[in-house]
């Protein structure tokens, strides 16, 4: 942010004194102008601490986290054998659904009747990404593609479901975004499967278009609600 302040307040004070006034005039002067000129540049330059930047960089953490959480699970279940009971991977699912919940929170403290059905729908495509998982996996291919085909058809549902509670969100800007989550954390889960030492490196690939999303998403709803 530009420190405007203390030249304006030089400029005032040589001014004044030029032109006879007392140096209390003067530093009364500056006082007030500094604290207009503080005002005023909070009101207009403060992107840092505002609601909409809040929402931004909430969605975002929640996101990426998605994401890490997703591989941690999947990583998890594939050296389990796919027993998703088994202690470390269980923990590690209740982990990846305790983010869901939040992620759900964070859209119902704006819009809440939207809570529920976004919940519901989240959960339902993390359900295709361990479907593809175990298609892949196990060598059933069938299984694999159709996990595949579910995700494309989500994704395409689940920016309808955006659209009709946040009208300044477009579906096909959602679909869009789903896909390339879909696409990149795909690619990652077939290193992991396979045994690749890129498998990291992919999941943070994976991570990394999330805050795309999570700007587009709040971008969308502070348009929508008015939120500075």
């Amino acid at each position: 942010m530009k420190k405007a302040t203390p030249l304006v307040g030089a400029a005032l004070a040589a001014t004044l004194l030029l032109s006879g006034c007392s140096m209390g005039a003067a530093s009364d002067s500056m006082s007030k102008s500094a604290d207009k000129a503080t005002s005023s540049s909070a009101a207009v330059m403060d992107t840092v601490n505002s609601d909409g930047a809040g929402l931004r960089a909430g969605l975002t953490a929640l996101f990426s986290d998605h994401v890490y959480l997703a591989g941690a699970a999947i990583h998890s279940a594939l050296a389990a054998g796919g027993d998703l009971t088994e202690a470390k991977t269980a923990g590690a699912v209740a982990a990846l659904d305790a983010n869901s919940v939040e992620i759900a929170a964070a859209v119902g403290s704006v819009y809440p009747d939207a809570e529920e059905p976004f919940l519901e729908s989240w959960r339902e495509h993390i359900g295709f990404f361990v479907n593809y998982t175990i298609g892949k996996a196990t060598g059933d291919q069938a299984g694999a593609d159709a996990a595949v085909a579910d995700l494309t058809e989500y994704a395409a549902s689940f920016g309808e479901l955006l659209n009709s509670v946040v009208p300044t969100l477009p579906a096909d800007a959602v679909e869009e975004a789903l896909g390339m989550h879909a696409t990149t954390l795909i690619a990652a889960i077939d290193a992991d499967i396979a045994g690749s030492p890129d498998y990291y490196t992919l999941l943070k690939d994976a991570a990394g278009h999330m805050p795309m999303t999570a700007t587009a998403i709040a971008g969308a709803i502070a348009e929508d609600q008015n939120i500075e």
